[in-house]
């Protein structure tokens, strides 16, 4: 232990035989493991706060349906036929954050053109607390609670087929008895996805309509959407299926999972470019220091003992700055936390446009601690794999002395 004290002290020394220099590697290593720190927290919280915003306006974070509602392959097909009711879902504290929905392909006819759509029947006192769909009514006004028959269209959608606010449009489909569902419904707002291809293929109606035009009982619907953001643990519901929304949207999911990784991949780009600089000035030093080594040889200075020093002396001032990294990491997530950042200004100030909606988030960075480990850890290893070429180099060079 005397052995291991004497080390430490030595390797202390001599870190500061050179403080400019020294300064200088712990100053970069620790802003780069701060930068590292705050950088991984930011796409952490910038992917949720911009799902969670996205979810929020319409998709939600899970579909409680029929079995066989949603195709097994693909969650894009979905049998209309299969509907379910309140009775199925024993736990009653999954309505408080959920609201009921009933979907139709139908078809919408307007002065210029009959098209093809997905109407969905709303529960729109519960949608208005619920979810932000209301706020992409840019033109007129959202569905009323206690009104029948009116339909909202995406302006794309409304321009194709020629109609306007207060125009009355033709919604014809095929009820659930066989029949041919048909009825006149009036045009009382236009949603602004900001133009994309949501605007041509979602219309919008009071539940109630929805399930008289399909010839519904009105206790049936065909989803339970479920807007509790906060909780990603998927409920089990006996009889029923419960299908996350990164199935529902695969393709959302795996651009949000590629900028996570791509974040992983640029972090550690950054932390071998900052050990390789490393490298090159601890080799530099370390050629200083042969006359050092060979007066070490002399007074009889073991190969390993030198070597070891050298390594304490790296170990002393990585960890010395991982733990300012840290807390510098740290300071700058906490703050960020206090004041979110405009996701627009990464965007030119543009708004984000993601499966055909605007989202317009204010990203608010958690601190995620696991990063606190991970992020050290992976200092050391690539700063001990660029150690061993200096060393080898030094050991050739000085045989005499290491």
């Amino acid at each position: 232990m005397r052995g291991l004290g004497f080390l430490i002290k030595f390797s202390y020394r001599n870190l500061w035989r050179a403080p400019k220099r020294t300064a200088i590697m712990l100053l970069s290593l620790a802003l780069g493991s701060a930068f590292i720190i705050w950088d991984l927290n930011f796409a952490n919280s910038g992917s949720k706060e911009v799902m969670k915003e996205f979810l929020a306006q319409y998709a939600g974070q899970y579909h409680i349906t029929n079995t066989d509602y949603y195709d097994k392959e693909n969650k894009k097909e979905f049998d209309n036929y299969k509907t379910m009711s309140d009775d199925q879902i024993q736990d009653e504290s999954l309505f408080e954050k959920s609201t009921r929905r009933v979907t139709a392909p139908v078809f919408v006819s307007g002065e210029k053109k009959t098209l093809g759509v997905l109407l969905t029947g709303l529960e729109v006192e519960r949608e208005n607390k619920l979810s932000t769909i209301y706020r992409a009514v840019t033109v007129g006004k959202f569905l009323n609670p206690s009104g029948e028959k009116e339909i909202i269209l995406g302006k794309k959608l409304a321009q194709r087929i020629n109609v306007n606010i207060g125009d009355e449009v033709a919604v014809i489909g095929q009820g659930l008895d066989g029949s041919v569902a048909n009825d006149l419904m009036t045009v009382v707002g236009l949603l602004d996805f900001g133009g994309g291809d949501l605007e041509e293929s979602l219309a919008f109606t009071q539940i109630n309509s929805a399930q008289q035009l399909l010839s519904m009982d009105p206790s049936r619907y065909h989803q339970r959407v479920s807007f509790d953001m906060e909780n990603e643990v998927l409920p089990i519901v006996p009889g029923l299926a419960v299908t996350n929304w990164d199935d529902i949207l695969p393709e959302i999911g795996v651009s949000v999972r590629f900028i996570d990784n791509f974040t992983w991949l640029v972090s550690v780009i950054i932390v071998v470019v900052i050990s390789l600089g490393l490298s090159n000035t601890l080799m530099i030093t370390f050629f200083e220091r042969e006359q050092e080594f060979q007066s070490l040889n002399i007074i009889g200075a073991k190969t390993s003992w030198v070597t070891m020093a050298l390594m304490i002396e790296v170990f002393m001032m990585a960890t010395a700055a991982v733990i300012v990294g840290a807390v510098l990491g740290h300071l700058f997530t906490t703050y960020c936390y206090y004041n979110p950042i405009n996701i627009q200004l990464f965007t030119g100030g543009k708004p984000i446009i993601m499966g055909g909606m605007i989202i317009q988030p204010l990203v608010r960075l958690y601190p995620v601690f696991q990063y606190y480990w991970q992020v050290p850890l992976m200092i050391y290893f690539f700063l001990s794999m660029t150690m061993i070429y200096p060393l080898i180099r030094v050991i050739r060079r000085s045989k005499n002395a290491i």
